[in-house]
């Protein structure tokens, strides 16, 4: 029985170390058109999105799902948009993102490279012939107070809504 209490004993501290050492690891700052922004400032649940605003099917499509899922479900959360291709100019990615849900916005991490690593987004920008192809991880990061609630991988609309609703 002392061996059990004394491995539960080390097992919470562990926890407890990673809780504070892993803490902020998803809080980063950014300009938006708005001003400053801090995720730890935002006072609702974020979905945040890497992407660009020339893709021609997957950033659409998951922002279009996103807007859909939050209007069914009735969640109000933060959609939060951060291109990869430093073409897009902040102006036009928050627009780009205000098409899809009147409240989203874009911002531009002070420094996407690191932020991307906090998050393992994987992006890669080639030229080719002239030509520029984006290639990005697709997923979505569900946010709640900063700390990362779930990674949505599948996109169909109805594993989205049951992954949104974990925000709840």
């Amino acid at each position: 029985m002392k061996k059990v209490l004394i491995l539960l004993f080390l097992a919470l501290i562990i926890l407890g170390l990673g809780a504070v050492l892993g803490a902020g690891k998803y809080d980063f700052s950014a300009k938006s058109l708005r001003g400053e922004f801090a995720l730890s400032r935002l006072n609702k649940p974020a979905l945040l999105y890497f992407g660009y605003t020339n893709c021609p099917d997957v950033c659409p499509a998951t922002l279009y799902l996103l807007n859909n899922a939050l209007d069914e479900l009735g969640l109000d959360a933060q959609i939060i948009f951060i291109s990869v291709d430093k073409r897009d100019s902040l102006k036009a990615c928050d627009e780009y993102a205000k098409y899809f849900r009147a409240d989203a916005i874009c911002v531009e991490p002070k420094n996407l490279e690191k932020v991307a690593k906090a998050y393992d987004v994987k992006y890669k920008i080639e030229s080719k012939n002239g030509q520029i192809s984006v290639a990005h991880s697709p997923y979505v990061y569900a946010l709640k107070d900063t700390q990362l609630i779930t990674v949505i991988e599948n996109l169909s609309q109805k594993a989205l809504k049951r992954e949104l609703l974990k925000l709840k």
